[in-house]
């Protein structure tokens, strides 16, 4: 061991006692904390069952650990707040190592700090201060030194947040300093004072205490030690009471092993025939779960920085309605340790009656309907908390106990129960977009390998019809056979689900399972991605398990198999605009790129907001039929990328998108220049003529 540099506890003899018992006190505050926190809070919640698969729980927090947390994957889409984040995470994990190799070579592995591994060792655990301190001193800058831009009102600049920055820089400087005196100490003509090289910050610090007696070195060392470890006691302490963002060190592990491992598009189901309230109207009709995720949160703001509706100006910031929850929640608990949750100008808070009802009180209910669901929020938060889930379970409410649904949305949900699809006003029927084509229906009893699940859109209004007969061509050129339900076709259900309305969504979904699995049908094709992941992840839940394909992908597998040939160029610049439930919903990213760069002739170019950082065409949710009254329309905002990078067509994926972003086309004057084709249109057009049956 290399006495004088590494040494443990050296001239503190007294140190393994002081030291182990305010470990013990700090361990047993921890553990009470945590019992506590679930006894006064979690318990206060309604029970939901995250533990199964346990196995493949465990095995997905490994992957999840090693990719996101370890190298920061998903911090790292952000790289000014992403790097500091990686240096601080990093810093610590060294000076833990350290720190546990210290202990162990104290006792036991004692040739573990000879020689050069001692060296090395010294070098690790002053690296990892360094680092903590490189990007301590970044955040101070982000956060407190720069102005925020446009849009990022995410830094709060809390108490809370210098806080942390403090204590933890306390904790590192002080160890630099004690192993700064350390040093000074040593003969400057002795082998330590060669390796004290090894010791980089505490060198550099050493000349500060260059002049002093022995004894003053001795005397500031223990002091220095002492306050060293207190502080460090004080942070584990601290971190395990208060409801502070330094707490996601706890919480964030949790809320990822604890996450979702089912498919991202799927909402969980009522049991309504058990159910004591359907959806949320106060704290303590959330699961657990959902409260975990407030304690996760860590305000970083990347959330709102993608909100669609925020970004736009709509009445709702993911982050503000997380912290504002969380807010309530600590109030309905009389949690003792609880700390304030900063302001949040979006969100004031009505005092009332306990418990109060959330809506209104404690969020507006114009935020709660200015939700896309589109799952940018989700996409992007590094916690993985649930955004989407916690927005639809108030809206159940509002729909299914308060009766208190948009002014456009009731017609909505009354078509779809009394004539069975979202598509108010058209007198068109369900097989009319069919004429001319000669399509097959399940109920003439015919043989078919594939169902063609139109949907309300593409079947009855018009131009959604076009995409319907475009992909029914491509069907038949490739030669696949195929049938639709023709009129025994009802609406999916999502509009239904998405707005609040659980009761008719099963309603919906039951009917057609039952429809389906009479046909005996074990393969859909879809056009549109609502319909494509309600069926897919969705009706799983009541018993409708089938083989669901979007026809972005059914497309891009007949051109590699060379079923479809594109004879015909289309000399054109395109850009392709991701469906939120088509790509983040579902990860289905590739294919429509794939069918685009199929096509002869066009020149692909990418708009900067695509892939996972798509931005959303402002119609999911039931935002398709609700009216925006405040900010800019979320269409607008996404039509101005199409034109930065002055695309002659924007291709889509999804009936919902192309009718908002052509609705924006128009509204800019726009319709001379650009067009909105879906991708069957743009691959009809691109098919030779004679293969066109």
């Amino acid at each position: 061991m290399l006495d004088g540099l590494r040494e443990v506890f050296w001239e503190i003899p007294e140190g393994p006692w002081v030291v182990y018992s305010l470990a013990i006190v700090a361990a047993v505050i921890f553990l009470y904390a945590i019992v506590v926190r679930f006894w006064v809070v979690w318990r206060q919640s309604q029970p939901e069952d995250r533990f199964h698969p346990f196995w493949q729980r465990i095995w997905a927090f490994i992957k999840v650990g090693v990719v996101d947390g370890l190298l920061h994957k998903k911090i790292f889409r952000e790289p000014y707040p992403g790097i500091p984040h990686f240096l601080i995470f990093w810093g610590s994990v060294f000076l833990l190592l350290c720190a546990g190799i210290d202990f162990l070579s104290h006792y036991w592995f004692h040739y573990w700090l000879e020689g050069t591994s001692g060296l090395l060792h010294s070098l690790a655990a002053d690296l990892g201060g360094i680092m903590i301190i490189v990007g301590l001193i970044v955040l101070i800058i982000r956060r407190y030194a720069q102005k925020p831009g446009a849009f990022q009102e995410q830094l709060d600049r809390s108490r809370d947040d210098i806080t942390g920055i403090i204590i933890i820089l306390a904790v590192v400087i002080t160890g630099f300093l004690s192993e700064a005196i350390r040093l000074a100490t040593i003969d400057p003509a002795s082998q330590l004072a060669a390796w004290s090289i090894w010791s980089p910050g505490g060198l550099l610090l050493s000349n500060a205490f260059t002049g002093l007696s022995m004894s003053v070195l001795l005397i500031s060392y223990k002091v220095i030690w002492y306050v060293h470890v207190l502080l460090t006691v004080g942070v584990v302490i601290y971190i395990s009471l208060f409801y502070t963002k330094l707490s996601h060190i706890i919480a964030a592990p949790l809320n990822v092993f604890f996450r979702n491992l089912g498919p991202r598009g799927a909402l969980s189901p009522i049991n309504l025939e058990e159910a004591e309230f359907y959806g949320v109207n106060d704290i303590h009709n959330f699961t657990w779960k959902q409260l975990l995720d407030l304690d996760a949160c860590t305000r970083c703001g990347r959330c709102q920085e993608r909100c669609p509706a925020y970004l736009s100006g709509q009445p709702l910031s993911p982050k503000k309605l997380i912290q504002s929850l969380k807010a309530e929640t600590l109030d309905e608990s009389h949690y003792p340790f609880k700390t304030k949750v900063p302001e949040t100008s979006m969100f004031t808070k009505i005092e009332g009656d306990s418990p109060r009802s959330l809506v209104d009180n404690v969020v507006p209910e114009e935020a709660i309907w200015s939700c896309c669901t589109c799952g940018a929020c989700q996409e992007i938060c590094p916690v993985y908390i649930e955004h989407i889930d916690k927005i639809v379970d108030m809206r159940r409410n509002l729909v299914l106990e308060q009766a208190r649904i948009p002014e456009l949305a009731e017609p909505i949900l009354t078509s779809i129960e009394v004539r069975g699809h979202a598509c108010k006003g058209t007198t068109a029927t369900r097989t009319d977009w069919e004429e001319g084509l000669d399509i097959k229906h399940l109920s003439d009893g015919s043989e078919f390998d594939l169902v063609f699940w139109v949907g309300c859109q593409g079947s009855l209004e018009d131009r959604s019809m076009k995409i319907a007969r475009a992909m029914a061509k491509i069907l038949k050129a490739a030669g696949i056979n195929f049938a639709t339900l023709g009129s025994e076709e009802s609406c999916c259900g999502e509009p239904a689900r998405r707005i609040g309305n659980e009761y008719l969504f099963q309603m919906q979904a039951m009917k057609n399972i039952e429809v389906l699995k009479n046909y005996e049908v074990k393969k859909i094709l879809t056009i549109c991605p609502h319909g494509f992941n309600t069926i897919k992840n969705e009706y799983p839940q009541f018993g409708g398990n089938f083989e669901v394909l979007h026809h972005s992908q059914l497309i891009a597998q007949l051109i590699k198999e060379g079923k479809l040939k594109l004879n015909t160029a289309l000399t054109s610049r395109i850009t392709y605009h991701d469906p939120c439930y088509l790509g983040r919903h579902n990860g289905i990213y590739d294919p429509p790129r794939e069918v685009l760069k199929a096509i002869p002739g066009i020149e692909f170019t990418e708009m900067e907001r695509h892939g996972w950082n798509s931005f959303c065409c402002g119609g999911g949710g039931g935002r398709f039929w609700i009216e925006e009254t405040s900010g800019k329309r979320i269409s607008d905002v996404r039509i101005e990328d199409v034109v930065d990078v002055k695309a002659d067509i924007v291709a889509t994926a999804c009936p919902f998108c192309m009718q908002m972003l052509e609705d924006a086309i128009k509204g800019k004057g726009l319709d001379e220049s650009l067009k909105d084709l879906d991708i069957a249109e743009l691959i009809s057009m691109a098919l030779d003529s004679s293969e066109q049956k």
